[in-house]
């Protein structure tokens, strides 16, 4: 088959690792995907994330010019999917869905074309709670217009889901929304792939190693991580830290430490590409998140599951989807130090826990969610648009 990929990113991490990711599976599967967007799509070779020319326009643009800007870019990119269409003669269109984004829609409700819209964030209703809308009441309208339109939508946490089909006026049946969460590549997150002893010590790493891999600010709980590493180091002479990725929070936390005198003990990568996060997770022995949103999916919760490493995460809805606590992981209430601390010393002090944690995690996250299974999960959905009657599989539950 054909299949037009359509997309609103700016390119970068995670998004384009997640893009990369689907198009390759397609593409593995035997089909022939062609990609509209208005930056390349990185794969893990190079992805980095870089400012493009979209990121300096939304970070330099008043916030209401940049939002009639997304309104514009229908305008181009309709023209772009038009020319799409006629040469490629797509069987279907897949679109990851952005704030203002209708060209997609339209053009497939006018050419006939069936579409599959990839939400991985509800725009206006969280760009409104935590950023602002100037344009929100036309936001909305659009948003809920854009979902109907749809052929099928596809998000990536049952929270999701729940949350397109409790839009009051949305008109989306609970039918016409599957979850396919976030994955990974098991060939390429398989930890004797990715082993390197050398590499701990060109880090001067010693002892038990706890490890964070993203962006490091306040969303993600950075603000609560000097007093775990502080009560960890104090209680575990031992262990250290291992921090990978950048952020505002990242000068405060290294001052923190700096101050302090923990040296080698509290290590920071700065970003690093994709390629090289592998590596970076099999380094360390636990692996942490302290809080997350209450609708996203953390990609590097699964990068931590296929690596084999015991987790500690928050117990966020979309977490609780993907890790049981006990049995694949350990969960903590969000944002609380206290808890982090104390599941990571207990992580420290008992290296069994780690391994069987690690064991179970590895099982779950290799048999469930895979980009494969995704590809062939999107796959089963357009057989179903082109076949009504044809059934859509049920959610797999986790272990």
């Amino acid at each position: 088959m054909r299949i037009l990929y359509h997309h609103r990113t700016q390119g970068e991490e995670p998004e384009s690792i997640h893009i990369a990711a689907i198009v390759d599976a397609l593409g593995a599967l035997g089909h022939e995907v062609r990609v509209v967007g208005p930056a390349p799509v990185q794969h893990r070779a190079t992805a980095l994330n870089k400012v493009s020319l979209l990121g300096r326009i939304k970070r330099l643009a008043p916030r209401p010019v940049f939002e009639l800007l997304q309104l514009g870019y229908n305008v181009v990119v309709h023209r772009r999917l038009a020319q799409a269409v006629r040469e490629f003669e797509p069987d279907f269109i897949y679109e990851r869905y952005a704030l203002f984004n209708f060209a997609g829609v339209r053009l497939a409700r006018r050419r006939g074309i069936p579409l599959i819209l990839e939400v991985n964030t509800p725009y206006a209703q969280a760009w409104a709670k935590y950023y602002g809308l100037y344009l929100q009441r036309l936001a909305r309208w659009l948003e809920l217009r854009i979902f109907r339109a749809a052929g099928h939508i596809v998000t990536v946490t049952a929270v999701q889901r729940d949350m397109l089909t409790g839009l009051a006026g949305a008109g989306v049946p609970r039918e016409r929304i599957s979850v396919t969460h976030n994955a990974i590549d098991p060939e390429w997150f398989k930890p004797e792939r990715h082993a390197d002893p050398a590499l701990r010590r060109q880090l001067s790493l010693a002892g038990t190693v706890i490890g964070f891999v993203g962006t490091m600010n306040r969303w993600q709980g950075m603000t609560a991580f000097p007093q775990v590493v502080q009560e960890v180091l104090e209680r575990c002479p031992d262990a250290c830290f291992l921090f990978v990725g950048d952020g505002e929070f990242r000068p405060q936390l290294e001052s923190f430490c700096r101050e302090r005198g923990y040296g080698n003990r509290v290590v920071f990568t700065g970003r690093k590409p994709h390629a090289e996060v592998p590596r970076l997770i099999a380094a360390m022995d636990i692996a942490v998140l302290l809080d997350s949103n209450a609708y996203g999916s953390p990609m590097k919760i699964f990068e931590y599951m296929g690596m084999h490493k015991a987790i500690v995460a928050p117990a966020v809805g979309p977490v609780r989807e993907i890790l049981a606590d006990g049995m694949t992981g350990l969960l903590i209430e969000p944002g609380n130090a206290a808890q982090m601390t104390e599941r990571i010393v207990a992580l420290v002090r008992d290296p069994a826990l780690r391994v069987r944690l690690g064991e179970a995690g590895r099982k779950y996250v290799t048999a469930q969610h895979t980009w494969r299974q995704n590809a062939l999960k999107i796959l089963e959905i357009h057989a179903r648009l082109a076949q009504p009657q044809a059934p859509v599989r049920g959610e797999v539950e986790p272990c």
